[in-house]
């Protein structure tokens, strides 16, 4: 049954993220199968064809990351708009409470609805308590809750209670599988740390900078790769330099570039120290190959935290730890090769074709309940 599914972003559509990078690599997959999808929310810019733009919108710091909220007060308007010609069968909303085009899209629509949470705070979530009267009854127009791990279940049904099913992040693993070729600045015969993120203070990297300025006493030639851009850039630069560690900051890159990254790699760290909900580029280096040395926070242990995918797991902020760990696979060749096996196997069940029949079959279920 070919289904016409709505879904809804709740942050700035023309900004890089990992909601948006989940939005619409669900929406390729989803038409895979058969389905009709659109994709809209708030853009600060215009977007890619096939998406709407629903007003635009204001940028926040929100748990340490600089993100866009659509706040355009014309989103009533033109959500009621696009649901009124699309005509959809299920409306899939990333984040239903966050303001402003997942409140006017909850509300509006006709069709049942389906919601995402992603968001993981370990100490809580400052917003919910304090809007619960104004968004429950936002809650209560849900048919089918989901949240991408346990860390982003916990989060949420702290303060909405009810039942969620973890439907995770996907990834193409065969976009990360398939050879590329290997980036310029990335030649043979030295080691290359990889890590890939926005560049901005819990994500890490100046705890990653301090290890690999102790790797270089064992491994004088390795070398940092970082992927990616933020406000922490030009003092990360700075802390690299002073450090003496080899670092090139390669800037954000395409998603077709990507690839070859991981694979050049030969080792990718993920450092945060706080507030990740999943750890997509975790997946990501897994189906490329690569091994991975994640930071002992509740996203990547939920996700990673088991001998089975081979992830090397280290204390949050533990700059020594992640050396010993780095440098361990860095001379290890054979290591890496298990580990990279390992990582592969498991990452092909969060391949988007498996998560894309199960929301197939969800929609299903939620249309046939509502019948």
């Amino acid at each position: 049954m070919s289904l016409r599914i709505g879904l809804c972003a709740p942050y700035d559509l023309a900004r890089a993220g990992g909601v948006n990078s989940h939005i619409r690599a669900q929406a390729r997959a989803l038409a895979r199968l058969g389905h009709r999808v659109s994709v809209f929310g708030a853009a600060s810019a215009p977007l890619p064809a096939g998406e709407v733009a629903m007003g635009g919108c204001i940028s926040l710091v929100v748990h340490g990351t600089e993100t866009g909220i659509g706040i355009d007060p014309r989103a009533w308007r033109l959500v009621g708009r696009l649901l009124r010609r699309e005509q959809l069968d299920v409306l899939h909303v990333h984040e239903p409470l966050m303001p402003l085009v997942p409140w006017c899209a909850t509300w509006r629509s006709g069709a049942p609805i389906v919601a995402t949470f992603h968001t993981h705070r370990e100490h809580g979530h400052r917003f919910y308590p304090l809007a619960r009267p104004l968004v429950a009854p936002l809650m209560r127009r849900v048919a089918k809750r989901l949240a991408v791990s346990t860390a982003a279940r916990d989060t949420v049904a702290r303060y909405f209670p009810g039942e969620y099913t973890i439907v995770p992040n996907g990834i193409d693993v065969g976009h990360f599988a398939r050879p590329a070729p290997r980036p310029a600045d990335m030649p043979p015969g030295r080691p290359h740390v990889l890590y890939v993120g926005r560049l901005e203070p819990r994500k890490g990297l100046d705890h990653l900078v301090d290890a690999i300025a102790l790797v270089r006493c064992a491994v004088p030639d390795v070398r940092l790769v970082i992927v990616g851009s933020g406000p922490d850039r030009d003092a990360l630069i700075e802390r690299a330099r002073v450090a003496g560690v080899d670092a090139l900051f390669a800037g954000a890159v395409t998603d077709e570039q990507l690839p070859a990254f991981y694979q050049a790699a030969d080792v990718l760290c993920a450092p945060a120290t706080f507030g990740e909900s999943f750890g997509i580029v975790l997946l990501e280096a897994m189906a490329a190959g690569c091994p991975v040395v994640a930071s002992s926070i509740e996203g990547y242990v939920g996700l990673v935290g088991n001998a089975e995918c081979g992830a090397r797991i280290v204390p949050a902020g533990d700059a020594a730890a992640l050396a010993r760990e780095v440098a361990a696979l860095v001379a290890d060749a054979p290591l890496r090769a298990r580990l990279g096996a390992k990582g592969a196997r498991f990452a092909d069940t969060f391949d988007w074709t498996v998560i894309a029949r199960r929301l197939q079959t969800i929609y299903e279920d939620v249309l046939a309940t509502a019948s």
